[in-house]
């Protein structure tokens, strides 16, 4: 049984190790003991080792400390209790180093997390990569996330238009700052406030389409130039398709019996189907012929994979017949996607109901239908004009003379 000894200290005490040295002595154990008013008892509590850093000068400071807070009644009053408030100040001190390290977390490296995400979750990856190393990575990678204000994004926005960026696209980057933000939070990563950022009102959505006899135009001298092509315009002026719907069209998704083609994960994130009318299935009876019904892509690129852009024959063959040699406007210059302008337009000019529209057209929100809106006849001014017809004036004429009379 260790046997405890006294050191120069009142109230401090030690044991020494039966077997361990330490600086060419025993190791010691320190402990204290003193007298606590309010308990009524004399406390006796450890210290440690002399190995571990104690010594009876560091023990007796304890001592003095703790006899004279009982003598103030404040705290800490016993070494369980300071080693408590150490432990919490610790914690407290662990805690402002992990917000200062997170608050100091650089853009460039919560992007790279972003983009690592995107590369596996997004399908608009490589559009992010572009963007950031494009036009974010060399002005904000280095810097901390909490450093970027407004004022700096406004900077950003003066900048991405004198490089005559689009409003769309310019508000493509700021939603990608966006998104880096709320996923580093998300994520543990940042601990702070995103950026307020205003976003350019984007006014450059298409709005061309082709009359009738352009499309006619158009179409047979796209036959006469590639089938192929010819093919992919029939389905987006009949049907309303994008071309990345077209691309990525399979054998599989064309069901003749129901006279459907299935689009499936379109832009607008929900799978639809649109109808395979006249001029649709005589297309697809042309291009059986021509090609069979191998399965796989309908529209396959020179090496057998998805084609990613429009053919530029499209470009050339619009530049041949002229569409575009009044448009000073980049909306009203023919493209191929003003092929499903025409598609919504036509639609609307003949009486179809947003609704209609917004389903065939596959749109996320009836918002963007409603471009279509100013094509439409005035069916208020008709259902107004239509109620009219039904309370013919001879009738209410009548009605008002009959309760005449029986007054």
């Amino acid at each position: 049984m260790a046997i405890w000894k006294k050191s120069k200290y009142r109230g401090v005490r030690f044991r020494e190790h039966a077997t361990r040295k330490y600086n060419r002595q025993s190791d010691k154990y320190y402990a204290i003991w003193y007298w606590n008013k309010a308990l009524k008892k004399t406390v006796t509590e450890s210290i440690g080792w002399m190995s571990e850093g104690w010594s009876d000068d560091e023990a007796n400071e304890i001592l003095t400390t703790i006899k004279k807070n009982i003598k103030l009644g404040v705290s800490p009053q016993s070494v369980e209790e300071m080693r408590q408030m150490k432990e919490a100040e610790d914690r407290a001190e662990a805690e402002r180093a992990k917000q200062e390290e997170l608050e100091n977390v650089t853009f460039g490296e919560a992007a790279e997390h972003y983009l690592e995400w995107s590369k596996n979750n997004k399908k608009s990856y490589k559009a992010d990569r572009y963007r950031y190393d494009k036009h974010l990575g060399k002005r904000f990678a280095d810097g901390p996330m909490k450093s970027i204000s407004p004022f700096d994004l406004e900077k950003l926005k003066s900048a991405l238009k004198k490089k005559r960026l689009t409003p769309a696209t310019i508000g493509q980057v700021l939603q990608l700052i966006r998104a880096v933000y709320r996923k580093a939070i998300e994520w543990g990563l940042y601990r702070g406030e995103i950026p307020k950022m205003s976003f350019p009102k984007i006014a450059n959505r298409r709005v061309a389409f082709l009359s009738v006899e352009q499309t006619h135009q158009l179409l047979n001298r796209l036959k006469e130039k590639s089938f192929q092509l010819w093919c992919q315009s029939v389905l987006s002026v009949y049907a309303g398709l994008r071309f990345s719907e077209i691309a990525k069209l399979e054998k599989q998704d064309i069901n003749p019996e129901s006279g459907t083609v299935h689009i499936r994960d379109p832009k607008s994130g929900y799978d639809r189907h649109v109808y395979t009318t006249k001029p649709i299935q005589q297309m697809f009876d042309e291009l059986w012929a021509e090609n069979g019904k191998q399965i796989g892509l309908v529209f396959p690129d020179m090496t057998g994979k998805r084609q990613n852009r429009v053919s530029p024959t499209f470009a050339r063959t619009v530049k041949e017949l002229g569409f575009n040699k009044d448009a000073t406007d980049d909306r009203q210059k023919i493209v191929f996607h003003t092929l499903r302008h025409t598609f919504g337009s036509h639609l609307a000019m003949a009486g179809e109901s947003l609704q209609t529209i917004q389903e065939l057209m596959g749109h996320r929100s009836i918002e963007t239908t409603m471009r279509y809106a100013h094509l439409m006849p005035d069916i208020k001014w008709k259902a107004a004009h239509n109620l009219a017809d039904i309370f013919k004036r001879d009738k209410v004429i009548d009605l008002v003379e009959t309760k005449k009379d029986k007054v």
